[in-house]
């Protein structure tokens, strides 16, 4: 790998290269600065010719990739999409959450790719998640826009002006006139010996020269940990039981920090990972901001990571040790990165000749996430003949190595259903929680639920034949039609819901609703087998009634029967 480089002439190289940096992007204790402009580029001893624009907010720094690829590493990669950059990790400086998962990282010989931002035709990257992997060490000086970088490798040399109102000059000469004026007590890096002069750097970014005899030279600075992140303090969540949802991402997170605290719920599982191709890439839309602000809500963060539902590519991937290895060493490089709690595996329509390979995987993914501290779980069907969508599932082997198993007690009737019905009803959920808990411990086993419904539509073809077809809507939007259609609404206690129908256009329509009534009966399931809680599909599809239910339930030990609800 190409080493950072810097433009600096011959004099400098042999010099000692430093600077004074304050790491200001660790705390979230204050309001993070925020700044979108211009800004003044300190690259080692050399000040970047053009000011180009900079983004920083949340204490991420964003930066045009232009620059860094310019000025800092060569190695960088744009997609030809622009939306993300790679970076190979095999020859960085990073460090992981120990010497084991560094070498067994390194040793995989991966990339990791990170999402760009496109604004004002500037492609942004975030350099402050990139730090430790581009092998630099950032200050970012809110006064007057000024971002230092420096080689994190190299050492740095300090001094301390011992003069008052000390004068900088452009040129080692005092023929020259000041440009600056330094006060007593500045902190500077100082760069090289010119005669009887320093050439050195201001904490505030300036270039210039002192005279040696207003400098007192210190200690050098201790070179910056360029590990990326630590291991994550263990929690014991005893009898707790824990409500998970999971984020549909398809291209950007929410703000979720605009949002109001959800009290009921304890983890978020955005859907950022996914396996793209044979080569073992994972596709990531990770955002640090999204994991920020879910952290000050109290939420836990658990990374989706799915094999895009396709079982040939799943196949070449799980049946090569070396590609297992690949796509995990970039979820552990990625559980750093974003400060992730967990990763959630959803690997769904598998060969059931790879069910061994599988559960190898897990197993192998396990042992490292232990290593970080991190939870695993893992998504399964509920239980049934079907070889790709539920036997390829060795539930009794996975349940071993995950914290939590996922069962997705929905699509009972899924999207190509040949025959209208419920997504969830009932007794069939019960019936699926009861046969996985036959391999599955009911401590480590979370209950699906739907926040939403299918609208289906039944009609007669131009052969008298009846056709079905549906379309999934959010509770919101399934009470809106109901509305607008006048539909009769009744509720049907054999399945534990709410059914309405209406006429249109020579076609039948059926909804079997999802509401806070019916998700509280199915939420009475987690007390009377003592389950780990509730796993819901997704986030943005409910009723906000619905986590006052799972708070009531879930949270308060409340019965169903003490709860009230508004009829539909």
């Amino acid at each position: 790998m190409k080493r950072i480089y810097w433009f600096i002439g011959l004099s400098l190289i042999l010099g000692v290269a430093a600077g004074f940096i304050f790491m200001v992007f660790q705390s979230q204790e204050v309001s993070p600065v925020s700044y979108e402009g211009r800004a003044k580029i300190v690259i080692g001893a050399r000040l970047v010719g053009e000011e180009p624009l900079i983004r920083y907010n949340d204490d991420i720094l964003y930066m045009p990739f232009e620059v860094i690829k310019n000025y800092v590493n060569q190695d960088i990669i744009l997609s030809e999409d622009q939306k993300r950059v790679y970076l190979p990790l095999q020859d960085t400086t990073m460090d992981l959450e120990n010497k084991e998962l560094t070498e067994y990282v390194k040793n995989a010989d991966v990339q990791v790719n990170i999402p760009t931002r496109i604004e004002e035709g500037t492609i942004f990257i975030p350099v402050t998640l990139l730090k430790e992997i581009l092998g630099i060490k950032i200050d970012y000086i809110e006064d007057g826009a000024t971002v230092i970088i420096d080689a994190a490798a190299t050492e740095i040399s300090q001094g301390e002006i011992v003069g008052n109102k000390v004068g900088m000059k452009e040129k080692a000469s005092r023929l020259e006139f000041s440009k600056t004026e330094l006060k007593l007590g500045d902190r500077i890096v100082v760069f090289e010996e010119v005669g009887d002069w320093y050439h050195i750097r201001s904490n505030t970014g300036e270039l210039g020269y002192v005279e040696k005899k207003h400098v007192q030279i210190l200690n050098p600075v201790e070179s910056p940990s360029m590990q990326i992140n630590e291991k994550r303090a263990q929690e014991d969540l005893g009898d707790k039981k824990i409500n998970i949802a999971w984020e549909y991402v398809h291209d950007k997170s929410p703000n979720i920090g605009a949002e109001s605290r959800i009290q009921s719920l304890d983890v978020v599982v955005p859907t950022w990972f996914s396996i793209a191709d044979e080569s073992g890439i994972v596709m990531n839309k990770g955002n640090r901001h999204y994991v920020n602000e879910a952290h000050k809500k109290g939420y836990k963060v658990w990374g989706l990571v799915d094999n895009g539902f396709d079982p040939a590519l799943t196949s070449q991937i799980l049946e090569d040790p070396q590609k297992r290895k690949q796509v995990i060493a970039q979820l552990l490089m990625y559980a750093s990165i974003y400060n992730l709690d967990g990763i959630n595996v959803d690997f769904e329509n598998i060969y059931y000749k790879d069910k061994d390979m599988l559960t190898a995987f897990v197993k192998e993914l396990s042992y490292y996430t232990n290593k970080q501290n991190i939870t695993l779980s893992m998504d399964v069907t509920v239980p049934s003949s079907s070889e790709q969508w539920s036997k390829v599932y060795d539930r009794k082997e996975l349940s071993k190595h995950v914290d939590y198993m996922a069962v997705m007690t929905y699509d009972e009737h899924w999207a190509t259903s040949p025959v209208s019905g419920s997504v969830a009803s009932m007794p069939w959920v019960e019936g699926g929680i009861i046969r996985s808990m036959e391999n599955i411990p009911p401590e480590k086993l979370l209950l699906g639920l739907p926040f939403y419904t299918r609208v289906w539509k039944e009609y007669r073809d131009e052969t008298g034949k009846i056709k079905v077809e549906s379309k999934a809507v959010s509770m919101v939007r399934a009470k809106e039609i109901i509305e607008e259609k006048d539909a009769a609404v009744l509720w049907n206690e054999d399945l534990g819901q709410y059914y309405a129908q209406y006429e249109e256009d020579g076609a039948t329509f059926k909804i079997w609703l999802e509401d806070a009534r019916s998700i509280a009966l199915k939420t009475t399931l987690v007390e009377k087998y003592d389950l780990a809680g509730t796993a819901s599909w997704r986030r943005g599809f409910e009723d906000p009634d619905v986590w006052i239910v799972l708070d009531e339930i879930i949270k308060r030990g409340k019965k169903y029967q003490e709860l009230t609800f508004n009829k539909n």
